[in-house]
């Protein structure tokens, strides 16, 4: 097999990277300790992994199939270099005693931040104040309409966990009201609203934090619930949103406006939204900064090398 990751150093276990933008991740980190299996570069990935499967201890990714489990007879841990662990097969994995371990919440400051960033751009309408400025609408004399105030707004948190904590904590100081939802109740310094629907009722800005693995949570009559003078914010996954229907009510002028860091296929196709209004688009950077990509780095480097000196996990699925 030709294939650029044969086994040059016996003895050494095997790291399962599927994606060379993991070992441009990683750098080197553990180039020593690990013989790296580099799934990109085999001719044959299947005749790769029937010869070297065995070899591998660990693995380093945000996407995972179930029946790549069958290939892996001493896979040990699946590392997740970020928070979201929705594309891997935790049941699947927990049933064959394999560790799932993520960042936890190494990230969550940037991407409450990213949030917060999004929601007010879309409050305050930047991108049409930039708009209004540089083609020339200002200095011609026309009028821009006035906004609501941020301490005027109420703000619906979708989902109270680290993000969604921190998110809250960064709108208190704006003086809104804020409330949230999700499925169990627990103690918050915020008040829980009895539904998501009567939170989308409430809101004048939902902000959509829970976690990945809830597809189409938020649907056509959650959105048409926050209506057309509300705005939904959107860090937490694509998928949680049908974004279909959502497409259909800013059209339609039956929502308000969105602001959109996350989409159900990555990258978005850019004719998807070239003529719908009052949207605000990133492309899924609310978690990458500097800063965040270091602290992401060494909790996938301390996770991966639990397996071979023991300790605990920066923070275990399940």
């Amino acid at each position: 097999m030709t294939d650029g990751s044969k086994n040059e150093t016996a003895g050494k276990p095997g790291l399962l990277l599927m994606s060379s933008n993991w070992e441009s991740f990683l750098d080197g980190a553990l180039d020593d300790r690990f013989e790296i299996v580099r799934l990109w570069q085999a001719e044959d990935s299947q005749e790769l992994l029937a010869e070297r499967g065995h070899e591998i201890v660990a693995t380093l990714t945000t996407r995972m199939d179930a029946s790549l489990l069958d290939k892996l007879a001493n896979l040990r841990l699946i590392a997740v270099p970020g928070a979201g662990y929705e594309n891997v097969p935790v049941e699947a994995a927990r049933k064959r005693g394999i560790t799932i371990a993520n960042a936890g919440d190494t990230h969550s400051a940037d991407v409450a931040d990213h949030a917060v960033a999004l929601t007010l751009s879309a409050i305050h309408h930047l991108p049409d104040m930039q708009a209004h400025v540089s083609s020339g609408a200002w200095r011609a004399g026309r009028s821009i309409g006035r906004r609501h105030a941020m301490s005027a707004q109420r703000f619906g948190i979708v989902g109270l966990g680290n993000i969604g904590t921190a998110i809250a904590n960064r709108l208190d100081a704006f003086g809104g009201e804020i409330a949230w939802w999700g499925p169990r109740d627990k103690p918050a310094s915020w008040p829980r609203r009895e539904s998501l629907a009567d939170l989308a009722r409430w809101s004048t800005v939902l902000i959509v934090a829970t976690r990945g693995d809830t597809d189409g949570l938020i649907d056509a009559d959650v959105i048409d619930a926050v209506g057309s003078q509300g705005t939904i914010v959107n860090i937490a996954r694509g998928s949680v949103i049908d974004e279909d229907a959502l497409i259909a009510a800013l059209t339609a002028g039956r929502l308000g406006g969105a602001a959109l860091d996350v989409f159900a296929e990555e990258p978005t196709p850019s004719d998807r939204w070239r003529d719908v209004p009052n949207v605000i688009l990133t492309p899924h950077v609310a978690g990458v900064s500097d800063e965040s990509m270091t602290h992401l780095r060494e909790a996938a480097i301390r996770n991966l090398s639990t397996v071979l000196d023991g300790g605990a996990v920066v923070n275990e699925i399940g």
